[in-house]
């Protein structure tokens, strides 16, 4: 691929590949992302081991000058150290990281400039290429507006990228009633899946696009199946919220087009699977998705794309129940990962089996023009079903139909989800041995080779705090499961906590934590009031290679490894990994 060369590895990554991190059946390959941002994760690996990821919250993000008003906010200009530096265009390190912070505390006020989160990066360990998806050219920046957030979601073995993009921001001047002009903020729509091809970032528009409407894209295959969900139908108060902004009287001194922009829905993470789905937050209940709560009707979809990204047919798949004609609830299914045979995997609302009038979502397989609910084998205590609507899900397929996901079940009485393997030509679900039987575990992908990689809890302690995780690899074929921390250098700095993806040479796309000092959003190390630096354990993307003829190396004597894998860590983090999804595939 065409790579934007970077500065020189960090300090760090010349360290691990200088230490002779091969000695064990996997290599830990740092990529070219230490320049980029805070955080990277990973989401997906390609035929050639180039790793597709997510960059959270990069650095020396672009300032407009023009919205910030200097002469007017005595307050902002006193802080910062060159305000007419600033003022031309001129800003240094300290003021960027100022205007960064003033920038983040007016987050959704269309009058100030507004930044996206999220980066997405195709990236190996010599260079990187950013994936930009909606992201448009900002003249008052002479560059890319750098408002969007970029959600990338999975690559195909030839490099064709998938995800999912907000619009940019872009400017609309009006002048009120009082004759005071103000610069106003707005985006077209909230999110849209896209596809990147051949330099192309083609939108998946839906059906229904009232307030730019909603899809997402989240796999693809080698022949160029995109699977993912679309808006097919919006609700009656749409209408109604059209109909105001167009009355003078009752949008106020406002634009219309601004009034339109806020009139849109806005996407949520949801914090809970909880409770009976309702005409407000039926679609929460689909995973840990970002949603838009219900507001439109949505429905798996699969787009057949061509080499030159012309988008040649669509379908979408029903419920594979019929709500009562008295039901206004926005029940939805979405497709996660498609295999080369058409056959799409995801999650779907249907009946509970006991009980038709319960819907809870399920993992399901869409064939054909059907929707097959798979993994709704458990029975359930009316206090699980009362407080969890999420019960199972599929991940992934491969070309051979072998589905993987997860399923909540109950051991000695606790909630925990474990990975399955589901084959869909024989219809059989099984259920392998994870780190042990009280272990959360989740499969995140699966290879032609019947390779799954996923992770899973691996302390057993029963409490309020959240467990921690560890990568894993299982062979479905010898029926192995292994910790993938066994598998690397004992001398390694990183624990990895999640394998997100593996192509068919047996890399995998992972996700780590390593111990670094903490950085400001222009990339320099946080001092205390000491002026030492301070140290934190990070989040990063890595890919690991497999190591031909290597052998487990024997870590029983190696403290360092020992409390790094139990080590005290920001496991609030990991809930920053749903912006990968759950439900996601190479």
């Amino acid at each position: 691929m065409n790579k934007n060369r970077l500065l020189p590895l960090s300090a760090l990554s010349l360290a691990l590949l200088s230490s002779g991190l091969s000695a064990a059946t996997y290599e830990i390959v740092p990529l070219a992302t230490a320049n980029k941002g805070l955080y990277s994760f990973a989401n997906s690996i390609d035929g050639q081991g180039n790793v597709l990821l997510t960059v959270q919250n990069a650095f020396n993000p672009p300032i407009d000058v023009s919205l910030l008003d200097l002469d007017n906010n005595e307050a902002l200009s006193n802080s910062l150290e060159a305000p007419d530096d600033v003022k031309n265009g001129v800003i240094s390190t300290r003021d960027r990281a100022i205007l960064y912070t003033y920038i983040l505390q007016n987050r959704g006020n269309p009058l100030f400039q507004q930044l996206g989160n999220y980066l997405g990066y195709l990236t190996d360990a010599e260079g990187s290429e950013a994936v930009v998806g909606f992201d448009a050219y900002d003249a008052d920046i002479n560059g890319l507006s750098r408002s969007v957030d970029v959600l990338p979601a999975a690559i195909n073995a030839d490099g064709v990228a998938v995800g999912n993009s907000t619009a940019p921001f872009y400017k609309i001047n009006y002048t009120n009633e009082a004759d005071i002009e103000h610069t106003y903020l707005i985006r077209d729509f909230n999110r849209r899946g896209f596809v990147a091809i051949n330099g192309l970032q083609v939108p998946l528009v839906p059906a229904e696009t009232t307030f730019g409407g909603y899809s997402e894209a989240r796999g693809v295959s080698d022949n160029l199946w995109v699977a993912g969900v679309s808006s097919i139908e919006k609700r009656e108060s749409f209408d109604t919220a059209i109909e105001n902004c167009n009355d003078d009287e009752k949008r106020g001194d406002f634009p219309i087009a601004l009034c339109l922009s806020n009139s849109k829905p806005s996407v949520s993470s949801p914090n809970s699977q909880s409770g009976q789905p309702n005409e407000d937050t039926a679609d929460t209940y689909l995973g840990n998705y970002a949603t838009l709560d219900g507001a439109y009707k949505n429905r798996a979809t699969l787009w057949k794309i061509d080499n030159q990204g012309n988008v040649l047919d669509s379908k979408t798949f029903d419920l594979p129940f019929t709500p009562k004609e008295d039901d206004t609830v926005f029940y939805a299914n979405r497709a996660a990962d498609v295999n080369n045979n058409g056959i799409a995997v995801g999650v779907s609302h249907a009946s509970y089996p006991d009980y038709e009038d319960l819907i809870r979502t399920y993992a399901a397989v869409f064939y054909e023009d059907k929707t097959l609910p798979i993994g709704n084998e458990e029975r359930y205590s009316d206090y699980t079903l009362r407080n969890n609507g999420l019960l199972s899900a599929a991940t992934a397929i491969n070309n051979h139909n072998q589905v993987i996901g997860y399923t909540l079940k109950l051991v000695n009485g606790f909630e925990r989800t474990k990975f399955f393997v589901y084959d869909f030509d024989e219809q059989t679900m099984t259920y392998p041995d994870d780190f042990f039987p009280g272990s959360s575990s989740i499969a995140r992908d699966i290879n032609d080779a019947g390779q799954v990689v996923g992770d899973g809890e691996v302390e057993s302690t029963i409490g309020g705090s959240v467990r921690r995780r560890n990568a894993f690899i299982y062979d479905n074929n010898d029926k192995q499961f292994q910790n993938l921390n066994d598998l690397v250098s004992c001398n390694s700095p990183y624990t990895l906590v999640q394998a997100n993806a593996i192509n068919e040479s047996g890399e995998i796309a992972a996700t780590a934590t390593y111990k670094r000092a903490s950085l400001d959003i222009v990339g320099e190390p946080l001092l205390d009031s000491a002026g030492n630096q301070v140290m934190e354990e990070a989040i990063v993307a890595v890919k690991l290679v497999p190591i031909p003829g290597g052998d487990i190396d024997d870590c029983s004597g190696n403290q360092d490894k020992v409390e790094r894998q139990g080590a005290g860590f920001g496991w609030w983090l990991l809930g920053l990994l749903g912006v990968s999804g759950l439900l996601r595939r190479r």
